[in-house]
């Protein structure tokens, strides 16, 4: 399993032209094909500069990744604080929203998932 997590992102709501930020952790488990470790946050920054909302953004890293890596799977998780949350409506400065997408192994085969989310949990070395 190869993870990236901690990835930064910033994008603006689709819905309320405010942005939002946090964080993504990103995992494959190759299948004969490998990609250097600076492209998966490329991927993340790809997605995340145009008008999004958290929920896409999740599942369009989760199945480029899918589509050009074809890995046994991938899981993305992204965590993230929604100035729209913050600045109106209901006005919850400490609410963040977390999504997850899982494919293949990822979803079918519970020990990985659970392998997935215990490592991206871990406090940093």
């Amino acid at each position: 399993m190869v993870i990236v997590k901690d990835i930064e992102i910033f994008s603006l709501c689709e819905h309320h032209l405010l942005p939002f930020y946090g964080k993504a952790h990103i995992a494959y488990i190759p299948n004969g094909k490998i990609v250097g470790l600076s492209k998966l946050p490329r991927v993340v920054n790809c997605f995340s500069r145009r008008l999004q909302v958290q929920e896409r953004l999740t599942e369009q890293i989760s199945r480029t990744l899918l589509d050009k890596l074809q890995p046994l799977g991938v899981g993305v998780v992204i965590e993230a604080y929604h100035l729209c949350m913050m600045m109106r409506g209901v006005e919850k400065q400490s609410s963040y929203t977390i999504t997850s997408s899982m494919q293949g192994i990822f979803r079918t085969d519970k020990r990985t998932r659970q392998e997935f989310m215990s490592l991206i949990s871990r406090k940093r070395i």
